[in-house]
């Protein structure tokens, strides 16, 4: 039967740079020789671990893992364990672990580490075997606290690439019909759901958003092109030329050929020199 070895508990307590490094605003640049698992306490200044950098904020973990190089920027106020293991499971899962990640409820970490520390140096079997016991229950709550975060990586990737996809597939068809149920199914979700994500990812419900490109898409076309008002209005998927003019009235305070004139005005302003140079002769 394959060995999995317990860690080896270094040290463990709290350490609050205020009193462990007056007048030293960074520690020294070094090299880890084991596993460095700390909860920041409180928001200071910032983490370097090899080309990582993170700011110091509450709740954060930083799990530094042998032969990286760290060093950190102060203050720094943490509860830490330092381990060594070299091999077995427990190794492979604090390796896997991200160098920093944030939890959510620190509280019942606080109470591993409070428990550790006064675990530590105790001569008591049973209290030894509570100490691994404890290990055991932070690097299983780490690995889970790692895994929730990868799979909300996973889901906010999906989330951009599906909003990603929605904005394509709307500045494709501003033409056709854009309704909730039409793009819900172009994108496989039901219409309340998708409604919910839209407005969630965007700020906006889905028809707001449309409309909005829709008009853009309108001043665009009338700034560059020679289309008439029906044209644009069908290039743009209004349903006719009188409700594209109300519409964009209603949206721009001017109607499209005013909005016209003004640009067109703006422009040929902003060509003529701020001032005249007053022609003087030279005697």
């Amino acid at each position: 039967m394959k060995q999995n070895p317990l860690p080896q508990v270094v040290v463990t307590g709290i350490f609050d740079s205020r009193i462990a490094a007056k007048n030293k605003a960074v520690s020294k640049n070094r090299k880890t020789a084991m596993f460095e698992i700390e909860l920041v306490t409180e928001a200071g200044g910032i983490s370097y671990i090899d080309d990582d950098t993170h700011k110091i904020m509450p709740n954060l973990i930083i799990c530094a893992k042998p032969g990286q190089i760290r060093h950190t920027k102060f203050p720094f106020r943490c509860h830490y364990i330092h381990l060594m293991v070299d091999e077995g499971m427990v190794c492979h899962a604090l390796s896997a672990l991200p160098d920093y990640m944030t939890v959510s409820d620190p509280a019942p970490y606080v109470e591993i580490f409070t428990q550790l520390r006064e675990l530590f140096d105790s001569p008591e079997e049973a209290d030894t075997i509570k100490l691994y016991s404890l290990i055991l229950d932070l690097t299983y709550r780490l690995n889970l606290c790692a895994r929730e975060r990868r799979q909300r990586t996973v889901v906010s990737r999906k989330r951009y690439k599906t909003i990603e996809s929605t904005i394509k597939y709307i500045n494709s068809n501003l033409s056709s019909d854009l309704s909730l149920e039409r793009v819900s199914q172009a994108m496989s979700f039901s219409p309340i759901h998708f409604h919910n994500f839209f407005k969630s990812a965007t700020g906006k419900t889905l028809r707001e958003y449309v409309e909005d490109s829709r008009m853009k898409k309108a001043a665009e076309l009338l700034l560059t092109t020679e289309l008439t008002l029906t044209d644009i209005a069908v290039r743009c998927g209004f349903s006719s030329q009188s409700y594209f003019s109300y519409a964009f009235k209603r949206r721009m305070g001017k109607t499209p050929r005013e909005y016209v004139r003004q640009v067109n005005a703006q422009y040929e302003q902003s060509k003529q020199p701020p001032y005249e140079v007053e022609k003087t002769s030279v005697t």
